[in-house]
């Protein structure tokens, strides 16, 4: 694991994946779980060296933001894959009457080699889940990782092995969009994305040539609904840590708070208040590389944009180019309107827009005017928050908190619209790591589909629909003695049809 796969070895790579992955697949699926809770164990051990492998800023948030949601994610599949990913027999429920007797069996299976395409801004955490999912399931993996973020895959992938993973079964791609395009021409078994909206159209115009399926978890703008009922301090608080929380670079961040009119001020004053009393943000403004400095440039054209179409600072301030200040953040935006840049676009910068409403069916009907869908969060109190979360379109919805609780192994994030497709994490994100068998054992005697058409058949087919769709079970039963007797006539035909053949055979 000492070096990266490079573009031109790709092919290689993958056979040799796909041939490990043949024998891992044969592995029974309690001994796959035993490597990955070995490695569970060797990272718990080594969770601080792990952390500062991810390069950020703070240990202390690596360590809560990736190390331990990760963990947590391999225990449940200790705990659940075996229930999860077993062969199991259908319930009767549902059966057709005319096809008494069969029994079907679900059996999930392998894909095969599967290409994990990892983000930048949770290196270790996302691609790790996606990456042991895909080995429980028992698939060979291809890793690339963004521009930079080798180095945490590197050292998991190096407790793998110490752990009894395979050689061969998981390989990790250097980190350049040529490295990426290679394995996508050389053609996986599916593809599983977490990154940009962007990035996620250029998968898909490469994917559009073949059958290829894939799972994208894209960009968010996400949506705060603050009902009338909700406790403004915590809006205030959870507002705060969503925008400073991985220097905002967080696809579940806070972008756009829905608000009463009249309670407005109210939440803006609570989070001024908050935002003051902080210290020691990250300047998200000064930017560590080429990547994030274009992203910088493009929120704070956004932000300045907003400002001339009658939006209000009420927080931060743009920079000054004569003066060559720095912007300061975080930047809340009041008086926004939903058709404005800054309410529709997916930015990794810490600004906040703040949209006034007169209600919540309001609130909800601008939500819709921004393309992503990914999470949201509804602050009010318990019973009402749920009503309006039913209503919300995201596929995540969190209740008086914000992004941590989502870090529950159980959780599945299935983005909405431009911020993705199919599911991540939990037990949808299992499930999306095999293709499903699905085997008949049909009765094993009387089989009248193979015999020769006869004069009886179209009246016993016509009896027959009439007893299993009749709108009420009287009905049923009223009609049963005609499909008996319908029943009867076709099999005394049948024998007589029989009896003939053989005078004649004789």
């Amino acid at each position: 694991m000492s070096g990266l796969t490079s573009a031109g070895s790709v092919a290689r790579c993958l056979a040799e994946c796909r041939q490990a992955q043949r024998s891992w697949s044969e592995v029974p699926l309690r001994q796959r779980l035993r490597v990955l809770r070995q490695l569970r164990l060797r990272a718990a051990e080594r969770a601080g060296e792990l952390a500062l492998s991810v390069g950020r800023e703070s240990s202390a948030e690596t360590l809560s933001a990736e190390v331990l949601p990760l963990l947590d994610a391999v225990r449940y599949l200790e705990r659940c894959a075996v229930r999860l990913l077993r062969e199991r027999r259908v319930r009767p429920a549902g059966r057709p009457l005319w096809l008494w007797g069969n029994r079907v069996i679900r059996r999930p299976e392998p894909l095969g080699v599967v290409l994990v395409i990892g983000p930048g801004n949770y290196p270790l955490y996302l691609p790790g889940v996606q990456l042991v999912q895909a080995l429980a399931a028992g698939n060979g993996v291809l890793l690339k990782p963004a521009p930079g973020c080798a180095g945490p895959l590197r050292m998991l992938l190096q407790l793998a092995i110490e752990s009894g993973l395979p050689e061969g079964l998981v390989h990790l791609l250097e980190d350049s969009t040529e490295a990426g395009s290679e394995a996508l021409r050389c053609g996986v078994d599916k593809v599983v994305l977490t990154g940009a909206a962007s990035t996620g159209r250029l998968v898909a115009g490469q994917l559009a040539a073949g059958p290829t399926p894939a799972v994208m978890e894209l960009s968010g703008c996400d949506a705060v609904f603050v009902l009338e009922d909700a406790d403004f301090g915590l809006v205030a608080d959870c507002l705060w840590f969503g925008l400073r929380l991985n220097g905002s670079r967080t696809c579940l961040a806070p972008r756009r708070v829905f608000v009463r009119e009249e309670q407005a001020e109210q939440v803006l004053e609570r989070l001024r208040v908050r935002i003051a009393a902080a210290a020691g943000f990250r300047n998200c403004a000064e930017p560590s590389g080429d990547r994030e400095a274009a992203a910088v440039r493009r929120a704070l054209a956004v932000v300045g944009e907003a400002l001339q179409q009658g939006a209000v600072l009420r927080s931060g301030s743009l920079p000054d180019v004569s003066k060559n200040t720095p912007a300061v953040i975080p930047m809340i935006l009041d008086f926004v309107r939903p058709e404005m840049l800054v309410a529709r676009e997916d930015l990794f910068f810490p600004v906040l827009s703040v949209l006034r409403v007169q209600d919540e069916e309001e609130a909800l009907e601008q939500s819709r005017a921004c393309a992503y869908s990914l999470a949201a969060t509804v602050f009010g109190r318990t019973a009402n928050a749920l009503r309006i979360a039913r209503k919300v379109d995201a596929g995540t919805v969190v209740l008086n908190d914000m992004i941590a609780v989502t870090a529950d192994p159980r959780v599945s994030f299935e983005g909405r619209h431009a911020s993705g497709f199919g599911a991540t994490r939990g037990e949808a994100g299992l499930l999306e790591f095999v293709q499903v068998k699905q085997m008949i054992r049909p009765r094993p005697f009387f089989r009248p589909h193979l015999e020769d058409a006869g004069p009886f058949d179209a009246v016993l087919l016509e009896r027959l629909i009439g007893v299993e769709h009749a709108g009420w079970i009287g009905r049923r039963l009223l009609r049963l003695p005609g499909l008996m007797r319908a029943a009867w006539q076709q099999w005394y035909w049948r024998c007589r049809q029989e009896t003939g053949k053989e005078q004649f055979d004789d």
